[in-house]
């Protein structure tokens, strides 16, 4: 269950964040909408029917995310005040 969530909501994000381009941006979000659907089906797929294989997104994703974080947090706390 937590696969399939994880599937269908990285695609979403995307669709979110190119919803809010500016009207400039002519086919660009009916494209990036098209390529999230199409993505967010087969992700699902491999989510629900061969999830032995499926990779979570938000893992790596949080992995790098966590390591920003806290080279970030470090170099603040080494800075002289």
């Amino acid at each position: 269950m937590l696969a399939a969530v994880d599937a269908i909501a990285w695609p979403v994000i995307w669709v979110m964040l190119a919803r809010h381009l500016p009207e400039l941006a002519g086919l660009v979000v009916p494209f990036v909408t098209a390529l999230a659907v199409v993505f967010g089906l087969q992700r699902f797929y491999g989510a629900v029917w061969v999830n032995h294989r499926y990779r979570f997104t938000s893992w790596r994703w949080g992995k790098l995310l966590a390591a920003m974080l806290l080279i970030g947090a470090m170099l603040k706390l080494s800075m002289p005040v």
